[in-house]
């Protein structure tokens, strides 16, 4: 049934999106920033959430559910984000958050589509990893967004890894894609955070990514009302101990749940 429903997902895909000009930018034009904040220090208890927007597409109804998201945290994971004339601007609406984003795509009527990390002070520094592989038909990357921050009081740096990871491709291209960050992030020796839409909907994809995430000390954050028949975001987590973390259940303004975690430095 899993191969039916991808085969008929790439129909879908080539039927609704055949006619589409899809531009993929030059390095120099991946990375764009937005938003006003402090450069100051994360403390060392903080608030993270973890959200695949469906491109905002529920309008108003997202708008609202991002607002008390981005309200509640001090940094947030945004996957399947859009620079059109609707997602930036909501983001702008929450005062003291910076924004960085990386696109993936730009689409037929000129939105970049990526994505989003943002905070409630200043990176310290921005990087970027387009995805070795390709997605098929529209032969598009995904992106993983990876920040740098400051801890309060802390000699190290938080390095902290945003996925969207290749979906509609064979499992060994997905693993290759979250190897790809795994062997940029391993050269961090301090805290780090890897969390995003790893696309892990099958069980060989899941255990794949238990794997590499474990060869870089990262323990999953288990979140409480879990629910999911299909687990497709995750966080994971170094240097870190959770005091509470769970699922929004009642967000239902994208096909995806947001993920929710208080973090308490070690």
């Amino acid at each position: 049934m899993m191969i039916k429903g991808w085969i008929l997902c790439l129909l879908l895909l080539c039927c609704v999106q055949s006619q589409a000009k899809i531009h993929i930018p030059s390095d120099k034009n991946v990375l764009s920033e937005f938003g006003t904040c402090k450069p100051d220090y994360l403390p060392a208890n903080f608030q993270i959430s973890v959200w695949n927007i469906k491109k905002g597409s529920e309008g108003a109804r997202w708008a609202r559910d991002f607002t008390s998201l981005v309200q509640r945290s001090n940094l947030v994971l945004i996957q399947e984000s859009m620079l059109d004339a609707f997602v930036p601007a909501i983001a702008l609406n929450q005062k003291g958050f910076c924004w960085n984003f990386a696109t993936s795509f730009i689409d037929n009527d000129n939105n970049p589509t990526g994505v989003m990390s943002g905070g409630r002070i200043k990176a310290l520094s921005v990087h970027y990893l387009r995805s070795p592989g390709r997605e098929p038909i529209l032969n598009t990357p995904k992106m993983t967004l990876i920040e740098e921050y400051a801890i309060a009081n802390h000699p190290q740096t938080l390095l902290i890894a945003n996925i969207h990871a290749l979906n509609f491709v064979s499992n060994e291209t997905n693993r290759e894609h979250i190897d790809q960050a795994a062997d940029y992030l391993k050269k961090h020796k301090g805290p780090m955070i890897f969390a995003g839409d790893f696309n892990t909907w099958n069980g060989n994809r899941l255990s794949a990514t238990d794997a590499i995430m474990n060869y870089l000390k990262l323990k999953k954050v288990v979140l409480k009302n879990d629910s999911r028949g299909r687990k497709l975001d995750h966080i994971y987590i170094r240097g870190f101990d959770t005091l509470e973390a769970e699922i929004l259940n009642d967000v239902d303004s994208s096909d995806h749940k947001p993920l929710t975690a208080v973090l308490r430095l070690k």
